[in-house]
């Protein structure tokens, strides 16, 4: 599946699906369901069909968007239990799960059980005291899901923010094809295009131009152009390899679009803008770096904004992860690539930024280059000053304020 932004990037959103061991009771388990469209919806319907019924469907994260397709998606399964990631939260208005579309409840309406609880650290009574009531008695009558026979996990427990929001994640085992599954810790890109952005090409050809009176061909070396274009606006929001003109200067250069070039943004941009240059193909370094060859990191949005809060919390989790499960030899992230092979050293190192030392100048960089996190850092500084997050532990000697666009107005 596809999810469009505001500048037109498209990035792949991955649900898992799990066909289940007699041992964990048969039928399919589900991660992080997409919007349910007709051609998804017959996909399932067609999965059933040859293995069983959906009878688990997991939100293992809290981020808003993909809570936002749970609900929709376990309409059309109501005899699935779904299973809720602890910390969900909602803005503006932090309303319950089933204002979100949610139709289980009793005993098909349950939060996942912490981890700590789940491999013997935590006791039952200490468990059941940290849900809301409304999920107590169900957790006190079956505490652990029986589809762990087959799926182990560890649990991040919500990182929350001092304003509003938080930041949850479990990576789960599926222990006979030794894989790891993930929502956004990791991803890996690579420069060429998955298959699914391949099947509408428009927004690689969009931003394949360098500016926008630009005409581009569809052939391999311009889709590979505009997705590692994509990548970046989609990773750092702000590459350092673009100007941007003011808004009268964008109104009045989309009169100058070739006709032949207007579709590439329709149903995302409007009016054909495209308020921005590219300095030729100076992006090409700026994207390599990034990718590595397709080896594994831990998004910058994380790095730079959340879990560079919390560290030390972070890190334990990786290395339960890496102790519990260190034989996967896949990793399944929620967004961009599928099925990365890499092992635990791999998956270790990709949040290697966040074992950062500031108090003896130790740092470790970050994956993009640090005038693209520009954005990003300006983002931290200011989300930090009116206090929506807490100061960054480990980001304090990183170049981004010095040599990105936004450094004549870095806090001294």
């Amino acid at each position: 599946m596809i999810a469009e932004g505001v500048v037109n990037v498209n990035v792949p959103v991955r649900m898992t699906v799990i066909k289940l061991s007699e041992a964990s009771g048969g039928g399919l388990w589900i991660l992080n369901p997409l919007a349910p469209t007709p051609q998804l919806i017959s996909e399932i319907r067609h999965l059933e069909s040859l293995h069983g019924p959906v009878r688990h469907i997991v939100l293992g994260t809290v981020a808003l968007e993909h809570k936002a397709t749970f609900g929709p998606f376990g309409q059309y399964f109501p005899r699935a239990t779904v299973w809720i990631q602890p910390g969900q939260w909602a803005f503006p208005v932090n309303l319950p799960l089933q204002f979100t579309g949610v139709v289980q409840g009793g005993e098909r309406l349950r939060v996942l059980p912490t981890s700590r609880y789940l491999h013997g650290e935590r006791t039952l009574d200490d468990e059941i005291k940290s849900l809301d009531g409304s999920y107590r008695a169900q957790a006190k009558k079956s505490p652990v899901p029986e589809w762990t026979a087959d799926i182990d996990y560890e649990m991040l427990e919500p990182i929350t923010f001092q304003s509003v929001g938080a930041y949850s994640e479990t990576a789960f085992y599926h222990k006979s094809t030794k894989s790891l599954i993930v929502t956004d810790c990791v991803c890996s890109v690579t420069k060429k295009p998955p298959k699914i952005i391949q099947e509408d090409p428009r927004a690689m050809l969009f931003h394949a131009r360098d500016s926008i009176e630009d005409v581009v061909v569809d052939d391999e070396a311009t889709r590979e152009k505009g997705w590692r274009r994509m990548v970046q606006f989609g990773l750092v929001f702000f590459p350092s390899q673009i100007d941007v003109g003011s808004f009268g200067r964008a109104i009045s250069e989309a009169g100058k679009i070739d006709p032949s070039m207007r579709p590439l943004g329709e149903g995302a941009v409007p009016s054909s803008l495209y308020p921005w240059t590219w300095h030729g193909d100076s992006d090409v370094k700026n994207f390599e770096v990034i990718s590595n060859k397709g080896k594994l990191f831990c998004p910058p949005i994380l790095t730079k904004l959340i879990l560079d809060r919390e560290p030390a919390r972070t890190l334990e989790w990786v290395d339960r992860i890496v102790g519990r499960f260190g034989d996967f030899a896949h990793v399944i992230p929620g967004h961009l690539n599928n099925y990365v092979k890499a092992d635990a050293k791999e998956f270790s190192r990709a949040f290697d930024p966040l074992r950062s030392d500031p108090s003896n100048k130790k740092v470790y960089p970050q994956r993009p280059l640090a005038e693209d996190l520009a954005l990003l850092q300006e983002a931290s500084d200011l989300l930090t000053q009116v206090g929506v997050v807490a100061k960054s532990k480990i980001c304090d000697l990183e170049p981004a304020r010095t040599v990105g666009r936004f450094a004549a107005i870095a806090p001294k």
